[in-house]
């Protein structure tokens, strides 16, 4: 599964860098040490930076969200500026080739960011053990606000981790072209 994992983040290499790239700035403003600074390696942390884990939940809550949250807003903005305009405002390589060039580009970035939403799995579990199983946790309003998020992440890193997010895209996409025509 590793091999398929490294593959597809290769394929997906803008998304996996630019991953790296927040993750990496994250950790820069949090002052965690940084252990590697390659984004792309062929192992299970492809697209990801080793860094020392959060200590406190404010720390572990933004390494595990913030680069996905920059992450959704760039994928959601290239992948639906580009389906909008193949798949329902009609462009077709005969109306304009460079234009129709333009929105795949956009639909493979978004698709690209999209699939490099998830943190590492370190990264959400670090949060759930300090926010969910700590003695130093977060208020009870807090965790209740919380969760549903951090669900979510964790669900996400796991999916991430097991290529199930990158099916998904594959799926999406195929649905889009068949529900366009």
């Amino acid at each position: 599964m590793r091999l398929v994992y490294v593959i597809f983040k290769f394929i997906l290499f803008p998304g996996t860098y630019i991953r790296g790239f927040w993750e990496h700035l994250t950790c820069k403003i949090l002052h965690l040490p940084v252990e590697s600074e390659g984004y792309l390696r062929a192992d299970e942390a492809c697209g990801h930076v080793e860094h020392a884990l959060a200590t406190t939940g404010w720390s572990a809550w933004l390494m595990a969200t913030g680069p996905g949250f920059m992450m959704f807003n760039a994928g959601m903005s290239f992948l639906y500026a580009g389906i909008l305009n193949i798949f329902y405002m009609g462009i077709t390589p005969y109306d304009s080739l460079p234009m129709f060039i333009f929105y795949a580009v956009l639909i493979y970035l978004g698709v690209s960011f999209m699939c490099s939403l998830f943190p590492l799995t370190e990264d959400i579990l670090t949060y759930w053990d300090i926010a969910f199983h700590g003695k130093k946790g977060p208020s009870f309003i807090l965790k209740v606000i919380s969760f549903p998020l951090a669900l979510v992440t964790r669900i996400g890193a796991f999916c991430e981790k097991n290529c199930i997010n990158f099916l998904l895209a594959i799926i999406f996409i195929v649905l889009h072209i068949v529900f366009a025509l």
